[in-house]
Order: structure tokens, then C-alpha cells, then sequence
């Protein structure tokens, strides 16, 4: 038997992939997948190494195949079928887009002759993400042209090879297809894509010393490979305070943590001004902090591989390499007394209470290296604000669109490559705005703990200036849903718990449980902010 066109080039597109160091993929099935989704399954079945996941809810496989690539900082492909199921994936190709991650989407389409005319489950897909994808190509699988199946084999390797080259990205392949769309399963033929090699460019910088005796770095949010260790030894070495957002990995006992917090209680006075501040990674957390250095007119540097990530414009100068190779150039002679002030900053009571108190729950009892995933809101400015990192510092949030869109899926799908049982802290309306992601949690009993801080509604708005509009408050913005998240894990077949104090929480990580837990944390909003305003002792105004 012959090998047809659609057989041949299918299978050079998902080798060339493979070959480009894909190993995941998550597919959402559809008739007009077949041809790929067949020929992956069988190619799954034949090396161990292919990681496949189906999840029938396209939203939910974006955000899945998300947390799969945030934490393993490797390309991850998704598969999906034509028509309006293709859009689902929006959402999780801008989080990709905003947070420089290598996201993958195999659309597969109509052919030409079925584009504007009626035909049904067909919408324009071409360049369907628009300015969101960072590539974009078009692979006709049944087109019997040689030269198709050798263009597939290079332009796969080059367009894999560049979304993960920085600034990383996302990448639409779009395969038109017509019936018939069967394959042939079990076909012999042995198929060889050449490989195309690419050197690493340089990434240096020459020596330089710093005539500044104040610096200070801000390690922002990590979307690339660690340097914890590197950043841990110059601090020591050059006395250099590091402030460390929570979301750097970098975070521990000798970083500085909560910035947000003591700005916001007027600790920073004048002797803790630097001369320079070196800033790495994405936008911090802390608005903050980036609104001190500007108004305190303080210079700022910046440092990362990635394009510039600064929307309040205070930046003077770019170094367009690593943060370990800038580490290990960069010499400074910094005032000790200047360090130790700002190491003192840690030591400042903070009055835990409410909400916040869960984070510092989970600063002390998280096994170490545990992998955590923070929703937005207030849960990730809690953890920014008192979890300190002294067990783990794999902490991973979607801070691209700062959206709530879509987070128990990338936590599922961090959860899926983690090595032991990670977490996920969340709120209520969160949860509930992916619930069906929790399929995925049932389907392959994946070990994590869902931490649901239930305050019935949008807690972060209580913060906000239209709290005043108490006539309209709730109904526009505190939304209250009244869930039952205990019916919620009975829907999905999950185990629940629920806790009245944050001290309860403790007793319930060290019981032992197979599978996705949920753990309900009740909680009030207006006490919530009462909390958070006597963090830092006395009441403060936000």
C-alpha cells in the first residue's frame, strides 16, 4: 500500500514538531481534526516520550496546554477542530502572547472551496489570533506536490525554533482539509524529516563596574529559565538588597518580600533611596513600586532578553541579555549599611489575619519546591504580600492579561508535570469562572490541592473607588454567586474540605489524599478589607 498525501504529510508535520522538542500535546477533539488527531494518537502510542491529553472543552485545553508550557518553558501544542471552536483558544493565546510563552495551535479548517459561501462550522481562520500569534503558517496536508511535505519539514522546525527564541510567543499552523479525512492508520512507511540545527547565539555582555554605592534590584516576575542562585550569590557577595516579587522564584529568606505593603505604610523614607535600581523580568505585582521609582525619580536599568516591560516609561537604560549573564559581569561596591537597612525591612510586624493569613499558612507547611498556582486579584496580592518563600519559590500565575480567565486549567496543567502535589489559590468567583476545567482534574486524577477562598464575589473591587456605590455595588460589581463548592466537588467527583480558621488548614496538607481536593476557606469582603488596611499595623487608605 501507498502512502497517501494526507497520511505522509500529517505524520512529517507531527515528527518535524517532535523533532522540534514538543512533547505535549492536548487536543480538543472534532470531525475535522480526525486526520491529526488519528495519526497523533497512534504516534502517542509509539513513543513513551509524547505526553496526550484530550479536553472537550476548547477554553479549558488553551489554558491546560498554558500551564503545561509555563512550567516546563518548552513549546506545547494544541489541536482543535473548525468553525467557532478555534476562538475558545483566544483567550489562551493573549496570556501567551502578553507572558512570552511557546503555546502552539494546530487549526484545523475547511478548505478554500468552503470559505464565504455558507458552509457550515466554517469562519474565517486565516491569522485567526491576529498581532497574537508571533508566527503564523498554512500546511496543505493533502496537496501530492514532494516539495509540500519538505517545506512542512523546515518551516515546522524554523517556526518552533523562532516562537521560542525571545521575545517568545505563540504560533497558528492552519490546515485546511477535505473529506475524505481518514487516514491510514498502521501504515509502514518509515518517515525521516531532516533536521535543522540551529547554534545559539551569544548571550554576554563585557565586564563592567558600577560607580553606584546604592543599588537595589527588583526581581520581577520570572517568565524564563531560574537564576536563583546566581542572583542569591551577587546580593551576598556585592551587598545589593534584592526585592523579590513573588512571582521572580527567586523569593526567600535573604530577599525582600511585600513591597507593595511597606510602601503603602510610608516605611520607605528617604535612607532607603538607591542611586540605581536594577530591574529584571516582567511587570512586578506591586504597582507600587514602579509609581516610588517614578515619582522619587529614581534611575532605573533593565535587564532581560525578552522586549521592555515598562507601561510607566521610567527606564533609562536596556541590556538585552540574561539576568545570569549580566550577574556574572557586573561588579559594585556597595554601602554595607545600606544593605543591612533594607534587610531589616523583613523584620517589620505584619498583623496576618483573614484571607491573607492563608498564604502565610502555606509559606509555612508547603513541602519543599512545591509548585503553587496564585490566581489574580487579591490571592496573588496576598502571597506577594506575606508569603516569604521559605519552602518553595515555584510560584506561577497568569499575570499577561491579569485576567481571571481560564486559571484552573493552567493549574491543572502545571499540575499534570509536577513531580509531587502542587496547589492552586484561588477565589470563589474564579473557580467558578472555569469550572469546567475541573474535568480535566477528574479525567486524569491529577494531585492538587484547590484552595478556594470563598468570599462571594469579586473581592478586589471592595479596594476599588465604586465600592462607594453601595446602591449598586453588589449587583455590578461584588456579584455575589452563592456556590455550593461542596456540590461543586460532588459534580466532579472530588474530595472537599472545608476550614472555618487558616490554622485549620495546616492539619488538613499533612492528611494524606489521592487525586484533586478542594479546600473551602469562607470568607467576608468588607472584613477582608478592614484586614489588609492593618497589614502593616494601624489602619491605612488604599
Amino acid at each position: 500500500m501507498t502512502i497517501n498525501s494526507l497520511t505522509k504529510n500529517t505524520k512529517h508535520l507531527l515528527h518535524a514538531l517532535y523533532q522540534s522538542g514538543v512533547r505535549h500535546f492536548v487536543v480538543s477533539p472534532g470531525s475535522r481534526t480526525t486526520p491529526v488527531a488519528l495519526l497523533l494518537a497512534e504516534y502517542a502510542r509509539q513513543n513513551k516520550n509524547i505526553k496526550l491529553y484530550i479536553d472537550v472543552d476548547e477554553r479549558s485545553a488553551g489554558f491546560f496546554a498554558l500551564g503545561i508550557a509555563k512550567r516546563l518553558l518548552e513549546p506545547v501544542a494544541l489541536l482543535g477542530t473548525s468553525g467557532t471552536a478555534i476562538t475558545e483558544y483566544t483567550s489562551a493565546v493573549a496570556e501567551a502572547h502578553i507572558s512570552h510563552i511557546p503555546l502552539i495551535v494546530l487549526s484545523t479548517d475547511r478548505p478554500i472551496e468552503l470559505q464565504d459561501n455558507g458552509a457550515p462550522q466554517t469562519i474565517p481562520q486565516h491569522q485567526i489570533f491576529g498581532a497574537l500569534t508571533k508566527k503564523f503558517v498554512v500546511f496543505t496536508l493533502q496537496d501530492e506536490q514532494p516539495d509540500v511535505t519538505s517545506y512542512i519539514d523546515f518551516m515546522t522546525q524554523k517556526l518552533v525554533h523562532e516562537i521560542v527564541m525571545a521575545p517568545k510567543g505563540p504560533l497558528q499552523i492552519n490546515l485546511p482539509l477535505r473529506k475524505p479525512l481518514m487516514p491510514q492508520l498502521n501504515e509502514p512507511t518509515t518517515i525521516v524529516v531532516p533536521p535543522l540545527k540551529f547554534d545559539k547565539t551569544a548571550d554576554s555582555m563585557p565586564p563592567m563596574q558600577l560607580s553606584e554605592s546604592r543599588v537595589v534590584i527588583i526581581a520581577g516576575p520570572n517568565e524564563g529559565n531560574d537564576y536563583q542562585s546566581e542572583l542569591l550569590n551577587f546580593s551576598k557577595k556585592y551587598h545589593v538588597p534584592v526585592i523579590a516579587d513573588v512571582l521572580s522564584r527567586t523569593r526567600q529568606k535573604a530577599t525582600i518580600y511585600g513591597i507593595d505593603a511597606l510602601i503603602k505604610a510610608n516605611i520607605l523614607t528617604a535612607i532607603y533611596q538607591p542611586d540605581l535600581v536594577i530591574r529584571f523580568g516582567a511587570t512586578p505585582i506591586s504597582a507600587r513600586i514602579l509609581e516610588w521609582l517614578k515619582s522619587e525619580n529614581i534611575p532605573v536599568w533593565f535587564v532581560g532578553e525578552d522586549t521592555l516591560a515598562d507601561h510607566s516609561r521610567h527606564v533609562s537604560r536596556v541590556l538585552q541579555v540574561s539576568p545570569t549573564s549580566f550577574l556574572s559581569q557586573i561588579s559594585v561596591n556597595n554601602d554595607a549599611d545600606f544593605y543591612q537597612r533594607w534587610q531589616h525591612l523583613n523584620q517589620k510586624k505584619r498583623h496576618i489575619t483573614g484571607e491573607t493569613s492563608i498564604a502565610h499558612v502555606l509559606d509555612r507547611v508547603l513541602p519543599d519546591q512545591t509548585a503553587v498556582f496564585v490566581a489574580n486579584s487579591m490571592a496573588i496580592r496576598d502571597m506577594d504580600d506575606v508569603f516569604t518563600g521559605q519552602t518553595t519559590q515555584n510560584i506561577y500565575a497568569n499575570r499577561g492579561a491579569n485576567g481571571i480567565d481560564g486559571i484552573v486549567s493552567t493549574a491543572l496543567g502545571m499540575s499534570s508535570t509536577s513531580p509531587r502535589r502542587s496547589v492552586l489559590l484561588t477565589g470563589d468567583l474564579t473557580l467558578f469562572h472555569d469550572m469546567n476545567g475541573l474535568m480535566m482534574a477528574r479525567q486524569y486524577h491529577l494531585p492538587i490541592d484547590i484552595i478556594v477562598i470563598n468570599n462571594n464575589g469579586g473581592a478586589i473591587f471592595s479596594f476599588l473607588p465604586q465600592a462607594t456605590a453601595e446602591s449598586y455595588f453588589d449587583m455590578l460589581f461584588g456579584t455575589p454567586l452563592n456556590l455550593n463548592v461542596s456540590k461543586i466537588a460532588d459534580l466532579y467527583e472530588l474530595s472537599y474540605v472545608k476550614i472555618k480558621t487558616a490554622d485549620e488548614l495546616e492539619q488538613v496538607m499533612k492528611t494524606p489524599v489521592t487525586g484533586t481536593r478542594l479546600i473551602e476557606f469562607e470568607s467576608n469582603r468588607s472584613n477582608n478589607v478592614k484586614a489588609h488596611q492593618q497589614l502593616m499595623g494601624g489602619v491605612q487608605h488604599e
